[in-house]
């Protein structure tokens, strides 16, 4: 069930794994933030939204994980964003400052 917290903006949480699924009204209609996990739970929030009378006119992923890329047929084709994904380090040279770390703390505690 959506749940409003401001003017504008609704929560739903999933019962599954309480990750939040956020609506907010914009000029011309909802936009949706991370809409949900599952089938169910994604047809229960095209429900709320159907009776909000509002038509969804974007949707947005706050990053990519697989639990805030999903989407459902009824939420409608409209654009969708994300932010891009993070940059990675090679793990050798992570590994290389660690050990410098250590050797770093063990000779200032033999000093």
């Amino acid at each position: 069930m959506l749940t409003q917290v401001a003017d504008g903006v609704w929560v739903r949480q999933s019962a599954w794994v309480w990750t939040n699924s956020i609506v907010v009204r914009g000029e011309d209609g909802l936009i949706l933030v991370d809409p949900g996990i599952d089938g169910s739970e994604l047809d229960e929030l095209a429900d709320d939204l159907d009776r909000l009378g509002i038509p969804v006119i974007a949707g947005f992923s706050t990053h990519p994980h697989w639990d805030h890329l999903l989407w459902h047929p009824r939420f409608g084709d409209v654009p969708r964003y994300a932010p891009l994904p993070a940059p990675t380090l090679p793990v050798e040279p992570v590994r290389r400052r660690r050990r410098w770390q250590r050797r770093a703390r063990r000779a200032s505690l033999s000093s």
